[in-house]
This record gives structure tokens, sequence and C-alpha cells, in this order.
């Protein structure tokens, strides 16, 4: 959790924007503004209000325009998926769906049967269309959706990428013109994509081959659904490239923004606080806690500690473990002198990624060499980094799986790569750089808030000590990062990603030639091909088994560097908040979060 075949690099600069609808321009200021209307707390809700502090600024509340956790934990408050699991126990249960699905025995189809007093924030009755709208947006090359991939297994889902690109290809050849695309385009996924409504509460989905883990897709945030008949309003076709989107305003104003799940949008003032309102018409809203969730943006680690300490806030739910005051926490935790500091193993690893590209802003990039990318990785001491750096002692990485967290999955640690300066060494001389000489213009991306600078700068250390190799440290804030990214503008990155559903590909599907989350670039055939043998593999222990040595394979390649397992650090008084339940998938339930006893620490 945190592009491909499936996204679509170049946007013309002419864009046709259909007529403007009601709150479309309000939408527009709220970006630069912040909007919202400070309605009261609907105090017949349960509870009063859950004030809990965001480590990262919320960047949109799009279900399918997003791979990053600090946005899908305010989209889980404004969106609700077919199913989701309970934070107690992991286990998977109906949301919108009234019942878990209907499969069939060969396992290629699941139907769901939504349950009748589901409701949109506006009272409309949530319908299965609504799901395939949202679905079809992320299927769709033109939003370049991270987690496009994970619809490809739906029959037709990935012929239609093709044909859809195909289409825009035309479009910008002038031999097309867009909205004639647009209208066959749906048209063409209607008819050719394993996704069918019979009737408004049920959803049939058709998939090329067995899923083990698609009930975990219903459950991820990607498939939530999108109110269809007010997002349409907000579509936008771009005339040079064809390509159709959804103005970012539909997301930020709360006059418009059109929700399922617990809690609506109030005020988000960028940057700052965003506010959400238990919803008046969210079909289980007796069991919502709290009638208001304040989140209060603090990307400084410190000011975040200190508003937690006076009571400004209830929860402070992802401490950077980077930070430097990580480690006095713990230590606190040891030794019994706090008891409201949380910490425990997460379904998550930090790493490094390598820009696999053979060029990098126009210059030959020596990342793209593996010699080079496991030379840099040998050089790295990890046990060192997390005993006097870090000094939270995290599991060190070898693997991009975290062992021990998948039932049946056994990560191949030997693969991994262990500290080996001289090995380090004679590798990067037999890539061309004896000791380090002609290896410049490397620098580690970094995002500012959290302590990523403090890691960093001890790693270009070893790569100085131990290969003469200089690393500079960029630190930009978090919009750059994001788009740098994306874009490839790096040539070295701190990256993490927590599991999004129990089951390897959760991670390995990343570095996936075509996914929409590989930021590095790596493209390799055999990885590819791998992953695509475990796909068609019915029997799960030897489908594991594939993953595994798919694993292998890119460890040896090192597209990314594991440094070391994430640890969740969180603080909240257990008297004051029940129903939180931490655990390593960080699978949370704001609206089950009560708050005893009043509304401010």
């Amino acid at each position: 959790m945190q592009s491909s075949l499936f996204r679509i690099a170049a946007r013309a600069a002419g864009r046709v924007f259909r007529p403007l609808v009601g709150g479309v321009l309000a939408g527009v200021l709220c970006l630069t503004s912040g909007c919202g209307f400070e309605a009261p707390a609907d105090e017949s809700a349960q509870g009063g209000t859950l004030r809990f502090i965001s480590e990262e600024v919320i960047d949109t509340l799009d279900p399918q325009g997003t791979s990053w956790l600090i946005d899908f934990r305010v989209i889980e408050c404004l969106f609700e998926p077919l199913l989701r699991a309970d934070p107690a126990t992991g286990e998977l249960e109906p949301a919108v769906a009234a019942a878990l699905p209907v499969v069939s025995p060969d396992g290629l189809t699941y139907t769901f049967t939504l349950r009748d007093d589901a409701k949109w924030s506006n009272g409309d009755a949530v319908r299965s269309d609504d799901f395939v709208y949202a679905w079809r947006r992320a299927i769709m090359p033109d939003m370049g959706a991270d987690y496009s991939g994970l619809f490809t297994e739906m029959v037709g889902a990935e012929d239609f990428v093709s044909w859809r690109v195909d289409q825009l290809a035309r479009v910008a050849a002038g031999e097309l013109e867009a909205q004639a695309a647009w209208d066959a385009a749906q048209e063409h996924f209607a008819q050719t994509v394993g996704l069918a409504t019979p009737d408004e509460r049920t959803l049939v989905v058709s998939l090329r081959r067995p899923v083990a883990y698609f009930n975990e897709l219903a459950a991820f945030a990607a498939f939530m659904p999108l109110h269809a008949q007010s997002a349409r309003a907000f579509e936008e076709i771009d005339a040079g490239s064809g390509t159709v989107s959804l103005k970012r305003g539909y997301f930020t104003d709360p006059a418009v923004l059109v929700g399922n799940g617990p809690y609506q949008l109030t005020k988000w003032v960028r940057k700052q606080e965003l506010v959400v309102d238990a919803s008046p018409n969210y079909w289980a809203r007796a069991r919502v806690a709290n009638a208001r969730v304040v989140v209060q943006v603090v990307v400084d680690p410190v000011t975040a500690l200190l508003r937690y300490n006076r009571g400004e806030v209830d929860w402070y739910p992802g401490v950077p473990t980077a930070a430097p005051q990580a480690a006095e926490l713990v230590a606190a935790v040891r030794d019994g002198s706090r008891t409201d500091v949380h910490y425990g193993p997460a379904a998550g690893t930090y790493f490094y990624l390598f820009n696999c590209n053979p060029q990098v802003n126009g210059q030959p990039n020596p990342l793209a060499d593996a010699r080079v990318r496991r030379a840099l990785s040998m050089a790295v001491d990890r046990k060192l980094l997390v005993e006097n750096v870090t000094r939270l002692n995290q599991p060190v990485a070898k693997t991009f799986v975290p062992p021990g967290i998948l039932a049946g999955y056994a990560p191949p640690v030997e693969a991994g790569v262990d500290f080996d300066p001289q090995g380090a060494k004679a590798l990067l001389a037999q890539a061309g750089y004896p000791d380090g000489e002609g290896l410049t213009g490397l620098s580690v991306l970094v995002n500012s808030g959290g302590g990523h600078d403090v890691p960093a700068l001890a790693i270009a250390n070893m790569w100085r000590t131990h290969l003469g190799v200089a690393v500079a440290l960029e630190q930009v804030e978090k919009t750059t990062f994001r788009e740098r990214r994306r874009s490839q503008a790096f040539t070295i990155s701190r990256g993490g990603w927590f599991g999004d559903y129990r089951d390897p590909t959760t991670f390995l599907d990343m570095l996936r030639t075509t996914d929409g989350n590989n930021d590095m670039k790596y493209a390799s055939p055999a990885y590819d091909a791998l992953l695509q043998e475990a796909a068609d593999e019915l029997d799960p222990a030897k489908r594991l088994a594939k993953l595994a040595q798919a694993e292998a394979l890119m460890l040896r390649d090192q597209p990314l560097m594991p440094l070391y397992g994430y640890t969740n650090l969180e603080m909240h008084d257990t008297k004051r908040l029940k129903g939180l339940h931490p655990n390593p998938w960080n699978v949370r339930r704001i609206d089950a979060i009560e708050v005893v006893d009043g509304e401010t620490r």
C-alpha cells in the first residue's frame, strides 16, 4: 500500500470540459483555500468526538486514486466496500453485501447481493451499478490507477485495457473524436468485461481463473463503489488524448462528495485539518461510536507528540518509527513508565527502491545494472541500522514479504542480501566502478517529516565508507515526493509497503513490469512469467512455491533493497479509547472506536 501499460503517461494540453455543474467551481477553490461547512456534530449518533493525528498530508479521498495508507485511513470513513475485515479477528464479514458471496463450484463466478438498507449519504440506495462504475474507472487506462492490476483477473478486463489503449492512440492521432471514443468505450466495457448487474442489488463477477484471495480484494478500498449519478456530472474528457477523468473537486467539496460509509465529509483544509460527521443514512448508524471525527495533519513528530501529550488529540496512530523520539517511546514501554504507547509487528517492509530505467534525466543510469544495485545493498549494515540508528531493533529484512505473516508462505531468505562490504566492492569493480570511481550522480529521495533523513544519512555514510561512493540526500515535501516517484525523477528513493490483503501477491505484484505501483520500473520477463505461472496454478502449495521462486529471482536482481520490517508504533490510552484493536495489517474501523468520558483528553 502506498506507470504501467495501464497509465497514459502524457495528456495533451487542450482539455474539453463539460459544462460546470453545481459545486464544481467551489471544489476547485477548495484545492487552495480549504472548504467545508462547520456543521455541528450529530449528537444523536453514539459518542462525541474522536480526534487523531495524520502523520502525513492527506492527498486524496478518491478510493481508486491512491495507494497510501494515510489516504485510505480517511477514505474508509467515507466509503464502504462489499466486505470488510474485523480488526480484532481479521475475519471477513459482510459490509455493503448482505452476506458473503455465492461462489460457483469452479471458483470463477462470485455473486454478491447488496443489503437493501445500504444507502449513500444523500439518501439514495447503493446500487450494483455503483460498483461497476467505480471498478470500470479503476480498470480504464485513462486513470492509471495504482491498483488497476488487481482487476485484470476479471474476464475481458485485460483485453479491454489493450482495446482502450489502441482507441486512445487513434484519438491522439486525430482519427477519432474523444466523445465518440468514450461512448464506444462504455458500450464495449459493458459487453466484454465480466461484470454483470442482473438487478440493482445483484453484482456478478466473472473471473478468467480462480483467485484464492478475491474476497480479500472485495474488502479492499480500491474496490469501493462510487455514487455513479453524481460522479458522472464531474467527468471531463481530454480532447487531445481522449482520456476521461473526474474533476478533483468531486473529492474535495463536502457539498458535492457523496459517500456510502459511516461518515460524511464536513470540512477539509488541506495540510491542516479534515472533519467527518456521522452519516444519517449509513445502514449501521446505530453502531457508529462517535458523532464526529477530527483529523489533524501534523507532519512534524515533535509537534505531534506535543499535541498528544497536551491532550489535544486522543490517538496518534502512526508515530514515525524513523523519528528519533520513537526509540524513547519504545524504551518507555519496556521500562513501564508509559502504558499508552503500543508497539508491535506490522505486515510491511521499509526499503529503498532503485530506478531501473536505462536513463535518468537523459543520462545513462548506472542503477540499470543489477550488479550496482546489489553492491549498494550488500554495503548496508542493517543490524547496525536498527540497533544504533533507529534504535528500535526492528527485524532486519532480507526479503520483501515479511516472514511469518502469511500461513504457508516461506519467503526465500536465502536469496536475500547479506552485509558483505568486500563482496560489494568486488561486484562494483566488476560492473566498471573500482573503488566507486565513476559512480556519481546518485541521491536518496525522501519525503520531509517522519525522520526518513536519519537512516538515509546513515546509509549514505555506509556507502561512502565501504564503497567510496558519495550519495546525496534530497528531502522534499510529500506531494513532490509522490510526483517524483511516479515520474521516475530519482535515482534512489525511500519506500515502504504494507500488505493490502492476505496473500504474497499483495507485495510481489508491485514489481510486475506493468503494475501501477512499480515506481522503480523493474522489468523482468522471467519474474512476470513466474507470477503468471503462480496465477495459473490451482494447487495452493505449488502456487506459493512459484511465488517464492519469483521473489527469489527479484531479490537477486535487487530492484529494491529491503532494510527492515515495519513495526506499528501508536499512542492511545486504552482506558479512554475502546475498540481500536492494533494489528499487523493495520485494519482499522474508525467508526467502532469509542471515546470514553467526554470529547477531549
